[in-house]
């Protein structure tokens, strides 16, 4: 790390202590209690569970709410190990076994971890509200650990002039970070200690306030902004440019989505409009009116070989629309919706600020379980096997059995 010319050491971080250090960071005064934008951290399928689904399986104590969503990486040594955050800067590597969810690993960070953080070939890049970008050589992706403990060590950090309310992109060569000031490229080539490039900045694109999560596809990022457009941007090793936008009503705050078929970008803005994009011809194709903000990820899945895609809102209500902008069915709960959702054999999975985790029948609508906790669930869900995990803000992270 010493011969990185990108790495610029934190003070009071020390990586040779599997970086614990002490959380001294305060950001009262990036934001406030009146930022606007501070509630953001508040085959064909059959459709159905075994007689037991819903049932808890494990949890595991993260010490502090859990907000960002759960990762599953497949080790070196063929296991499976889950990565889970919690917003006090809290990493865990948790092996999964009957019954139980076992620490093989952890470290912690500096700032509050909010999202999803990205993994791609043993490295693991986090993101802080803070503006705080962390990488980190988990040991997964080698031989370093023996299956039953990991010490991760840092590779480089960086701090961001802005904060950070989205989650980060690794495709292995380079790290894609969107901070509230633009989108910035980096170096993420690694392969071993000799890669000393790991961290430099590539290039960046200075945008209108972004809250929105990049996604890719095609050579391009789709992401929205705070001046209402949906921006698609084309990029490359040195660069990144506007190759179009959309307009909207109000600012785009959630990930977009790319349809089944890739010919498509569906995104949505506070005012609850859901937009469906042509991505070739730059053209709206529909809008679906909520009437109320949707922060949730829209999911694309098929119901009767048609595709429908899946998303929750801040109204309390979960949706199905098909692929003409219609309504398909409803799912009311009684609490906002900001996760991510989960489709898989025909059930839709799903968490609610209700407390309340859920499995619907991706075709009807229809409840096949409910799964109560003792906090607002704002995590993206994950499968492993035979269970479903999630982490919630009562600052533990739940396996129930799907």
């Amino acid at each position: 790390m010493a011969n990185n010319p990108y790495v610029k050491p934190l003070k009071a971080f020390d990586p040779k202590k599997d970086l614990v250090v002490n959380e001294s960071f305060k950001a009262d005064d990036l934001f406030s209690r009146e930022d606007t934008l501070g509630d953001l951290e508040s085959g064909e399928p059959d459709g159905e569970l075994q007689g037991d689904a819903g049932k808890e399986l494990a949890s595991f104590r993260a010490d502090a709410p859990v907000q960002a969503g759960i990762l599953s990486v497949a080790t070196a040594l063929n296991t499976t190990v889950l990565i889970a955050c919690n917003d006090k800067g809290g990493v865990y590597l948790l092996a999964p076994g009957q019954g139980s969810l076992t620490p093989v690993g952890k470290f912690k960070i500096p700032g509050s971890i909010i999202r999803t953080p990205a993994y791609s070939g043993g490295i693991l890049y986090i993101t802080t509200r803070e503006g705080l970008i962390v990488a980190v050589n988990t040991g997964l992706g080698g031989q370093e650990g023996d299956g039953t403990s990991y010490k991760p060590s840092l590779l480089w950090q960086k701090r961001m002039a802005k904060g950070i309310l989205s989650e980060p992109v690794a495709t292995g060569k380079i790290l894609i970070v969107a901070a509230l000031d633009g989108v910035y490229g980096f170096e993420a080539y690694y392969q071993d200690d000799s890669s000393k490039a790991i961290g430099k900045l590539l290039w960046e694109k200075q945008l209108d306030g972004t809250v929105s999560s990049p996604t890719l596809h095609g050579g391009m990022i789709f992401i929205g902004t705070e001046d209402k457009k949906l921006c698609a941007l084309e990029y490359g090793g040195s660069k990144a440019e506007t190759k179009w936008t959309f307009d909207a009503n109000a600012q785009i705050r959630n990930k977009p989505s790319i349809s089944r078929d890739g010919r498509d970008v569906l995104a949505a803005s506070i005012d609850g409009s859901v937009y469906c994009v042509d991505i070739r011809q730059k053209k709206l194709e529909w809008v679906f009116m909520v009437k109320a903000p949707v922060y949730s990820t829209i999911i694309p899945g098929t119901i009767d070989n048609a595709e429908c895609y899946y998303f929750g809102a801040d109204n309390g209500m979960f949706y199905c629309v098909n692929s003409f902008g219609k309504s398909v069915w409803t799912f009311k709960t009684n609490g906002k919706i900001r996760t991510q959702a989960l489709l898989d054999g025909g059930v839709v999975f799903f968490g609610s600020e209700d407390n309340n985790f859920y499995a619907l029948n991706a075709k009807t609508g229809a409840m096949i379980f409910k799964f109560s906790t003792d906090g607002n669930i704002n995590s993206t869900p994950v499968i492993l096997e035979n269970a479903i995990y999630f982490g919630a803000n009562d600052s533990f992270i739940h396996g129930v059995s799907r």
